[in-house]
């Protein structure tokens, strides 16, 4: 994955009903958990796709990260998320 693709990255997975959060500015979660449980099979074959069609993002983690706060999908307290 490159930098450029960071934008459509997000778009994909907000898209399949998954959120997707920066935490403290330097991590990202994929929010699998707050999906309904009804849909949680799908969504997380949807997701784990789109993770593999982008490969690895970990070079990648702190311009997500820095994305998510610039579209207002972060939080400073990962307690925020799981609430």
């Amino acid at each position: 994955m490159t930098s450029d693709q960071i934008p459509q990255f997000v778009a994909e997975i907000l898209a399949t009903g998954c959120p997707i959060y920066a935490v403290n500015r330097s991590i990202y979660v994929i929010a699998e958990f707050a999906v309904p449980e009804e849909l949680s099979e799908s969504v997380s074959n949807e997701v784990n796709a789109i993770c593999e069609r982008y490969g690895n993002r970990s070079h990648l983690q702190l311009e997500i990260a820095a994305y998510l706060y610039s579209i207002d999908h972060a939080s400073e307290e990962t307690s925020e998320i799981l609430d």
